[in-house]
């Protein structure tokens, strides 16, 4: 055989193997599967249990004291949501505030209008507005908030 042939062999098999497709990029993942465009406003804001929009959801047009009762419709919320989304109309009192307590108290973490935190498991949003020393200070939001309430600034 001559160098020509297995040369063009080995050319013939690279551009086989560079040609197939990988299963990764076969199957996306399921957060890729998601839509992760911001949605309309619609003056509330939106909870689910699960990362990037999934699970049980609640929506609020106003301030919520205690995510244990959210409201007519939504599942029990406190301590389990894992995204959040602030779909606020711009203008006053547009930002939400997450408080680790109940009664919008102690530390809160600010989502600004129009932001979304879709995974909160990551941990890198924290509490970390109030007081060092207050109960949750730099704590993960998943899983942690209580209450909320509409705000005019983060």
């Amino acid at each position: 055989m001559s160098k020509f042939a297995s040369l063009a062999g080995v050319v013939a098999l690279t551009a086989v193997a560079l040609a197939a497709p990988t299963a990764q990029a076969a199957e996306p993942s399921p957060a890729e599967a998601r839509t992760l465009t911001a949605a309309a406003a619609d003056g509330k804001l939106h909870a689910w249990i699960d990362p990037y929009r999934g699970g049980g959801h609640c929506a609020w047009e106003g301030n919520n004291r205690n995510w244990d009762y959210p409201g007519p419709g939504c599942p029990h919320m406190r301590n389990l949501a894992s995204s959040v989304e602030n779909r606020g109309y711009a203008g006053g009192y547009d930002d939400v505030d997450l408080y680790y307590n109940e009664d919008q108290s102690g530390v809160y973490a600010c989502l600004g209008n129009g932001d979304m935190w879709l995974d909160l498991t990551l941990g890198r949003e924290v509490f970390s507005h109030g007081l060092p020393w207050w109960d949750g200070y730099g704590e993960s939001v998943n899983d942690n908030i209580s209450s909320h309430s509409w705000t005019d600034s983060c």
